[in-house]
């Protein structure tokens, strides 16, 4: 299923609607590091899933991926995605002076702590879009895993290359770390139906 074109007033309400989502996300990620966050407006593209896949890898390197599977009235994936780099950074920022640790054990540590940030701030993001939209959503356990775009589209939702991608853009900033992250919707045809006639009602209702 291809997506159709966005009108200009549909891509600035699912604008707005990424906006809200990532604030929230922002604000929680400011409670765990303990400081300010500032965010960059938010980019939305509504795309075919192996389109979104090839976006995110013509920047290169693997990324860290946190995704969940959404049901409810919206069904499909929801995925916090961030350059491996960044992720590590993060994940020594939140660890601070705690006593070190080495080897796997390290790498298992990061890997729970960043599925966990990643429900923190999916589950903010998820929300706040639940909320604008007036649909029930609900997420799954999360999981981690770092891979290529690609491989891990294969991973989250094998066989739907051409379902539905609602891809979201932000760069995060705090004083100590700048990171570029992506807020990524995988839809079933009936979801991105879904969303769709529920922005239609908010831009006819602002008329």
């Amino acid at each position: 299923m291809k997506p159709m074109p966005l009108s200009d007033a549909q891509r600035d309400v699912l604008t707005e609607l990424g906006n809200i989502g990532i604030s929230r996300a922002a604000r929680q990620l400011s409670i765990l590091l303990d400081e300010p966050i500032r965010i960059a407006v938010p980019r939305v593209e509504l795309c075919t899933a192996s389109e979104a896949g090839a976006h995110l890898d013509s920047k290169g390197g693997e990324l860290a991926c946190v995704y969940q599977r959404m049901s409810g009235e919206l069904t499909g994936r929801i995925a916090l995605l961030l350059p491996s780099g960044g992720s590590h950074l993060l994940f020594h920022d939140l660890l601070g002076h705690a006593a070190p640790l080495q080897g796997l054990d390290l790498r298992a540590f990061e890997h729970e702590a960043m599925t966990e940030i990643g429900n923190i701030l999916i589950s903010s993001c998820v929300s706040a879009m639940a909320d604008m939209l007036e649909l029930r959503i609900d997420v799954s356990v999360p999981r981690f895993a770092e891979a290529t775009a690609q491989d891990l589209f294969n991973d989250t939702a094998p066989d739907r290359e051409e379902a539905p991608a609602l891809l979201i853009h932000t760069r995060l900033t705090a004083a100590r770390r700048d990171l570029e992250g992506s807020i990524m919707l995988l839809l079933s045809a009936a979801a991105a139906e879904k969303v769709m006639f529920a922005i239609q009602a908010l831009i006819l209702a602002a008329d």
